[in-house]
């Protein structure tokens, strides 16, 4: 199993650590209630506010999305179709949930390993 590294790993760094750590963490964006079976979007977001490079030798391959141990969605990333700017990834995923989710987003950065976001709870209602 790889070692999974999270934003709260470097909490207590250097700003220029804290940056590292935000510019390789996946943020789940979302509402925390959902209607059952209606569509509800997820938006994943690398970092909050530093940028990711974007070159062959260090940019991210994968975003998946969780429930528990459930993986709810994945997007492959490639490289070469993002240019070579650094830039903040960004993907949305649509789901129908029919119970309430505890959403967590794995995005993998080629140089710098697999990151996890933290836990995001949406409760479910009926309409």
């Amino acid at each position: 199993m790889p070692r999974l590294f999270s934003y709260s790993d470097f909490s207590d760094k250097s700003a220029i650590v804290k940056t590292y750590a935000d510019k390789h963490t996946p943020v789940v964006v979302c509402g925390d209630t959902a209607v059952r079976g209606k569509s509800f979007r997820v938006k994943v977001r690398i970092g909050i506010e530093a940028k990711h490079p974007n070159i062959p030798t260090h940019h991210f391959e994968y975003i998946q999305l969780w429930n528990l141990e459930t993986l709810v969605g994945e997007i492959r990333l490639c490289q070469n179709n993002y240019g070579k700017e650094p830039l903040q990834i960004e993907v949305d995923f649509c789901l129908k949930p029919t119970l309430s989710m505890r959403l967590t987003a794995l995005a993998y950065c080629n140089k710098h390993g697999l990151w996890r976001s933290e836990e995001q709870f949406v409760k479910i209602k009926d309409e």
